[in-house]
C-alpha cells in the first residue's frame, strides 16, 4: 500500500477505534526495527510494559529478545510525559540522548486527553513532532478516532502535524453478526500510495493486510 513502506524520517498517524489494531501497529512497526538492528523507543502510555510484551508474543513478535538492546519500552507517567512536552527542547534533549531510530507513541489521545485547552494540545504535538523531525526520526503516533468522523481523530488536531495519516476502521454489519477490519491510507507525504480501502485481518502473526483485494473502493 505505501510501495516500500514508511518514509524514512517521517512521523504518521494511526487511527483507530478500540480494538481496531492500533497497538498490534505498533507492535509490528518496532519488532521490524528491532530485527533490522534499529534501536527503537516505544512509549507505552496507556497500557503496561507487561501488556505490551504479551502481546507482542502472542502476534509472534517477541519484543523479548531485544529488550532494553534494541527495544526500549518506557512508561512513563502521562502528567509528567505531558509537562516535558511543554517545552520543546526537553523532550528533544531527551530524545535526543536515547539515539532512537524509531519512536512509537502508544497514544497521543491520552496525552491530549489530560492537557489543558487547545492551545497547550497544540503546543505539545507541534514540540512532539518537530522534536521527531529534527532528529530523523522514523515515528508512529497512535490516536483514537473520532465516533462521529472515523477519518479524523478525536481531537482533529494530530493529522495536521503528521507526514502521513493510516485509517484502521472496523465496519460492523449488525444483520450478518459480522465485522470487517479497513485500512486506507489517508495521507503520506513523499510517495505515492495506494489510495484505495483494502480489508486487513489481525491474527497470529499480527496485522496482514489483503493487498490485491478491491472489495472496497
Amino acid at each position: 500500500m505505501l510501495g516500500g513502506g514508511i518514509p524514512e524520517g517521517s512521523s504518521t498517524l494511526i487511527l483507530g477505534s478500540y480494538g481496531a489494531g492500533k497497538t498490534t501497529m505498533g507492535i509490528h512497526f518496532a519488532h521490524r526495527g528491532a530485527v533490522k538492528g534499529e534501536k527503537v523507543v516505544y512509549f507505552t502510555l496507556e497500557e503496561r510494559k507487561e501488556s505490551i510484551i504479551n502481546a507482542s508474543i502472542s502476534y509472534n513478535l517477541d519484543f523479548s529478545p531485544f529488550l532494553d538492546k534494541s527495544i526500549f519500552l518506557v512508561n512513563p507517567d502521562v502528567l509528567e510525559f505531558v509537562e516535558m512536552l511543554k517545552n520543546g527542547e526537553n523532550f528533544r534533549t531527551t530524545l535526543e540522548a536515547m539515539q532512537p531510530k524509531r519512536v512509537v507513541v502508544d497514544s497521543i489521545s491520552i496525552l491530549l486527553l489530560v492537557a489543558d485547552g487547545e492551545s497547550t494540545k497544540r503546543n505539545i504535538l507541534m514540540n512532539l513532532s518537530n522534536a521527531l523531525r529534527d532528529l530523523r526520526v522514523t515515528s508512529l503516533l497512535l490516536a483514537e478516532s473520532n465516533v462521529s468522523f472515523p477519518y479524523s481523530s478525536r481531537e482533529g488536531l494530530a493529522e495536521f502535524v503528521s507526514d502521513g495519516v493510516i485509517s484502521l476502521l472496523n465496519r460492523y454489519d449488525d444483520v450478518l453478526g459480522t465485522t470487517t477490519n479497513i485500512i486506507r491510507v489517508l495521507k503520506m507525504r513523499l510517495i505515492n500510495h495506494d489510495r484505495k480501502a483494502r480489508p486487513y485481518s489481525i491474527g497470529p502473526n499480527g496485522i496482514t493486510v489483503l493487498s490485491k483485494s478491491d472489495l472496497f473502493q
